[in-house]
């Protein structure tokens, strides 16, 4: 598929922007950031895209062709000084989410997708999806936004990537697979998922306000952290047994409890905030909640959901 191609062409830049930006520069935690969205720019976010598209339009062939160039600009953009040069270049990557953006609305009146939980979940991830173009575009103009520290703008960006747009994409195509037979199964999956749908919201406010109030950063990681969690648990017990495929069942064990890590450090983080005692700092929890979010889960449930798919 050429989706596959597109992505194993993102992985082969993502090597080369890494080598670049190792030797260009000291890795901190700016930098691990911007090799994450590096990695879900060019590898994760076309295959999930492919995964989540409900018809092969002109719309969608415009996205596939867009992508290479948005997501090497976007690349280039991270080794500029931030700026107006570097600005420009990461402009076609926001507007590149923003015809996913559009692709999503389209396809959200046209096929109804509010009538299920897990369709409107899908398409809600597609929607949300701008948000974190737009913050990155911000992010490297270099101007003072609010008085926003520079790192929790690139957060902001990074969060609408994955927890907004991989996460709860996959937890809407996950909903596919409940069967007809596990009627108390859809209605829990039903109460979770709209919590899921304003999660990312309530999150990116949490990471606006963290300098000025802890205790909102922490109770919108609990909205997030919580159903997410409850997702996952639910996901183990009463939705992977339905996967026929043993790879893709081996995937989705390893991506599931991979988010259980991830979001323990999540939560542990804004905990830390409203407690005397600090538990984890910005590095460290991007560090760990990055990694294993990105490579624990996102990259394994991709895999999970591709192989079951072609089951």
């Amino acid at each position: 598929m050429i989706e596959k191609k597109r992505s194993l062409f993102g992985f082969i830049i993502f090597i080369v922007f890494i080598v670049l930006q190792m030797s260009l520069t000291s890795i901190h935690t700016e930098q691990y950031v911007q090799l994450l969205l590096a990695f879900a720019y060019g590898t994760l976010i076309p295959l999930m895209l492919a995964l989540a598209k409900t018809e092969h339009t002109n719309l969608y062939r415009t996205l596939l062709n867009i992508h290479p160039i948005s997501f090497v600009l976007a690349c280039i953009s991270f080794l500029l000084e931030r700026g107006s040069l570097s600005f420009i270049l990461s402009l076609p990557w926001f507007g590149f989410t923003a015809f996913i953006t559009i692709y999503g609305l389209v396809s959200l009146f046209k096929t109804k997708a509010w009538k299920s939980m897990q369709e409107l979940l899908i398409h809600a991830g597609m929607i949300y999806i701008v948000i974190g173009g737009g913050w990155l575009s911000l992010h490297r103009l270099n101007i003072d936004i609010l008085h926003f520290q520079d790192i929790l703008i690139l957060l902001t960006s990074i969060h609408f990537h994955y927890a907004a747009f991989i996460t709860i994409i996959s937890f809407g195509l996950i909903g596919r697979l409940i069967r007809s037979k596990q009627p108390l199964v859809r209605r829990v999956y039903n109460g979770l998922g709209a919590f899921l749908l304003v999660g990312p919201i309530f999150v990116a406010t949490g990471i606006t306000f963290s300098p000025v109030s802890p205790l909102i950063e922490f109770l919108s990681v609990v909205e997030f952290v919580v159903p997410i969690a409850l997702f996952a648990l639910l996901s183990l017990v009463f939705i992977v047994p339905n996967v026929k495929d043993p790879k893709a069942k081996v995937f989705f064990i390893i991506a599931f409890f991979s988010l259980f890590i991830s979001m323990s450090f999540a939560f542990l983080y804004g905990y830390g905030h409203i407690s005397d005692r600090s538990v984890l700092d910005i590095p460290l929890m991007v560090f760990v909640h990055g990694f294993v979010n990105s490579f624990g889960f996102s990259l394994f449930m991709i895999l999970g959901l591709w192989h079951e798919k072609m089951t």
